[in-house]
């Protein structure tokens, strides 16, 4: 099922996830959404991943928790990016302190986010 490196969006938002993948496929990278916090984990663990792309606001675990579990049990290299309305300086700090090789505030700038992306996605090798 997850043969091709793929990007995971963790996204609850249907309409948000609906977009990500769209951006990600004008790049030509493959991509896999999550809707929760467990199924990111689950999917990640079971697929090929090279990046995830990562909300805070999430049910059943949020996006903190997804990504110190996910910096637990995937390559330390891997490289996952939050995505998220949340825009204070405290979430910013407390995304670095779990994990996250970046991070975005809602709405981003699309080729800012693709750029940051592919340069870690190229680091992480």
């Amino acid at each position: 099922m997850c043969q091709p490196p793929v990007v995971v969006i963790v996204e609850d938002d249907q309409e948000m996830s609906r977009l990500e993948q769209e951006l990600l496929a004008l790049h030509g990278l493959e991509s896999m959404c999550a809707y929760d916090g467990i199924e990111a984990i689950d999917l990640c663990q079971r697929c090929n991943v090279k990046a995830v792309m990562l909300d805070l606001m999430l049910p059943k675990m949020d996006g903190f928790e997804t990504c110190k579990r996910l910096r637990e049990c995937l390559p330390p290299r891997l490289p996952i990016i939050i995505v998220t309305a949340l825009d204070s300086d405290d979430c910013r700090q407390q995304g670095f302190q779990v994990g996250a090789d970046a991070y975005f505030s809602k709405p981003f700038d699309p080729d800012e986010v693709i750029h940051t992306l592919e340069r870690l996605m190229v680091e992480a090798g």
